[in-house]
């Protein structure tokens, strides 16, 4: 029995006395994926309304074209309403314009002139004499013709007549040469002292158109 323990503790001698015991490392293998998700989740962008202003349209007013109408012996005035019938002279002071209307209502002359504003005053006249040729009573030299006399003078000691454009140059009192005291193309505007200035040949026409008696309407 003892041979047989020694033999049995000489065995063991040959090795460690006590055996570490042996330690096991397991690696959890680690798996690398080999494809890397690509998919990126959609991005959801709001979509953007674009509003287009409309193109504005500016309308400009149309030009406005101003007609002065210029009034003569080529182009006449027409007569204004409300004168009255049968034969007769229409004279319109404010507008220096004479029109001679016959038993027919036609209108057979309408002519500027030259008159004094104001004078005569309207109403209705008539004629009271005429003179084919005649002068100034306060200035002798001032000569005119074809006169026709249809009212009196605002002083009262003189008549307001149709007649032609006075030959006198007037200067400083007194006719300093023999001349017309206006020019032609100042009929149609306010030159007369009180009568009523004509084309001489438009006096002469009226001369012979009236009588004694005939209306004359004056008109402011």
């Amino acid at each position: 029995m003892l041979i047989a323990g020694v033999a049995l503790a000489v065995g063991r001698s040959g090795s460690d006395a006590e055996a570490s015991p042996q330690t096991s490392t397991t690696v959890a293998p680690t798996t690398v994926p080999t494809t890397v998700p690509t998919t990126v989740p959609p991005t959801t962008i709001p979509d953007t309304t674009t509003t287009v202003v409309p193109e504005t349209t500016t309308t400009l007013p149309a030009e406005t074209t101003t007609t002065t109408v210029v009034w003569n012996h080529a182009n006449p005035r027409p007569l204004p309403e409300k004168t009255g019938t049968g034969k007769r002279v229409v004279f319109q002071n404010s507008l220096n314009w004479v029109w001679i209307v016959n038993e027919n209502e036609e209108v057979v002359m309408s002519v500027p002139v030259s008159g004094r504003e104001g004078v005569p005053k309207p109403g209705k006249y008539r004629v009271m004499s005429k003179s084919e040729f005649s002068q100034s009573i306060f200035f002798p030299e001032i000569k005119m013709k074809w006169s026709v006399r249809f009212a009196i003078s605002p002083n009262g000691k003189n008549t307001i007549s149709f007649h032609s454009i006075p030959t006198c140059a007037w200067e400083g009192g007194h006719c300093s040469s023999v001349g017309p005291m206006q020019t032609v193309e100042q009929l149609g505007t306010f030159q007369s002292g009180g009568c009523v200035r004509m084309l001489d040949t438009d006096a002469e026409f009226l001369y012979n158109f009236v009588e004694v008696g005939t209306r004359v309407l004056v008109l402011k």
